[in-house]
């Protein structure tokens, strides 16, 4: 009796589609308000999504151009001006850090920091830089979701230390268990991957009186001085504090 042979799973693919709820004017709202409040001036047009072709044109062209230059991001299967299918580029970060032991999470973090630096250094941006839209295959780190249009309407630099802080503020849950000097070292990781290093510290040094108010604001009440969001900043705050004083 001959066995049978043996089949190669299909490879997963995803699709985006222009009938898609896109972005609610309070989530917007939201996002513009958070931006102007860390000083990064977003522009109200870049955050109001009402086209929906127009996102996925633009995505798609983000894509094309950084794989042409070498980047690793999703690889574009089809585009008809409705739909976007790319390739799949493996788990995210944010979900092996999840899996993963407390204790062996900072390594992770720090080389997603070192790589992002390195792909600024290369003169990119990604707009979405959450961990959660950065992927690992235990060789390399890929990016996806590039449907921001902040440029050319910010300064490249500008745009960059945005996504430090994206990616910052998605690893705080991680961070806030380890110490402020987890923090450090994933700031100190960036520093050291690329040249952002200067920029990212003038510009902490410039937005931490502003998040320290916050932080004191809040200490009036006992519901939000107790909160895990709180906690989560606080420890943020410390590690950018740490990292300004490395100077």
């Amino acid at each position: 009796m001959s066995l049978p042979e043996p089949t190669t799973p299909p490879a997963k693919t995803w699709t985006k589609t222009a009938d898609r709820p896109l972005r609610s004017w309070s989530k917007s709202l939201g996002i513009w308000v958070f931006a102007h409040f860390v000083d990064v001036p977003v522009p109200w047009r870049a955050v109001r999504q009402t086209d929906a072709r127009a996102l996925l044109a633009y995505e798609h062209e983000r894509l094309v151009a950084l794989a042409a230059a070498g980047e690793h991001v999703p690889p574009v299967l089809a585009f008809d001006g409705f739909a976007l299918t790319t390739g799949d580029i493996g788990e995210t970060v944010d979900l092996q850090l999840h899996r993963l032991p407390e204790a062996e999470r900072l390594p992770l973090m720090g080389a997603a920091s070192a790589d992002l630096a390195a792909f600024h250094a290369r003169g990119h941006w990604h707009g979405g830089a959450q961990l959660r839209n950065t992927t690992w295959d235990g060789q390399r780190f890929a990016r996806l979701d590039f449907e921001e249009r902040l440029r050319p309407g910010m300064a490249l630099e500008t745009v960059q230390v945005y996504d430090v802080l994206q990616m910052l503020l998605s690893l705080a849950r991680y961070l806030q268990p380890l110490g402020p000097g987890a923090v450090l070292a994933v700031l100190r990781a960036y520093e050291q991957g690329g040249t952002g290093g200067p920029a990212l510290r003038a510009f902490i040094a410039h937005l931490l009186p502003r998040l320290q108010r916050v932080s004191r604001m809040a200490a009036w009440s006992k519901r939000l001085d107790g909160s895990r969001e709180l906690m989560r900043l606080r420890t943020v705050l410390e590690g950018m504090a740490a990292f300004v004083a490395s100077a």
